[in-house]
């Protein structure tokens, strides 16, 4: 059975540097349905800022204009977890995995791989195994993924995790 990972990032700016707020995984069969385990950690911003990761305004401006309880969530001081003890959860979360989806693949996997060096860390994951939502939703067949609200990271890699199993059975991608 094949053992892929969907993550999601909510942070405070667009760059590689930037300050991680939410990290959602979900370990998935994409020829299956549903997920199997489920990760969500709160990262401690004082670290990042310590770090020096980005924080940009019009990031801050963005989430100012988002729906007031996901905006809550996200900024919530409640649960932060230390920088490191959030990536050492998240490394043993992912270690192991047969591919590493996020929506886009220049954004999560980027940020992510971005704090691994900093904290002279090897990713758990090889180049080749990332995936990239955007562009199996793009070929044409929608994604029917469940609404939820956005910009919650762990709501966000369920729905996503749920568009890939859809596509695959539309395509009718059979296991390897």
């Amino acid at each position: 059975m094949a053992k892929h990972l969907m993550v999601d990032l909510e942070t405070m700016a667009v760059s590689p540097e930037a300050v991680v707020l939410t990290l959602g995984a979900v370990h998935f069969n994409p020829y299956g349905n549903g997920y199997s385990d489920k990760m969500y950690i709160r990262f401690d911003l004082d670290d990042q800022d310590k770090l020096g990761r980005e924080i940009d305004p019009n990031t801050l401006d963005w989430w100012a204009k988002q729906d007031p309880k996901v905006m809550e969530e996200a900024f919530s001081p409640d649960d932060r977890v230390p920088l490191k003890d959030a990536i050492d959860q998240f490394h043993k979360f992912a270690w192991g995995c047969d591919a590493v989806w996020a929506h886009g693949s220049i954004f999560d996997i980027v940020i992510l791989e971005n704090i691994y060096r900093q904290l002279e860390k090897p990713v758990p994951w090889q180049f080749w195994q990332i995936r990239d939502t955007r562009t199996i939703f793009d070929l044409g067949w929608d994604p029917d993924m469940p609404q939820a609200s956005k910009h919650d990271a762990l709501q966000d890699a369920i729905r996503q995790s749920v568009g890939v199993q859809n596509i695959y059975a539309k395509l009718k991608i059979k296991p390897r």
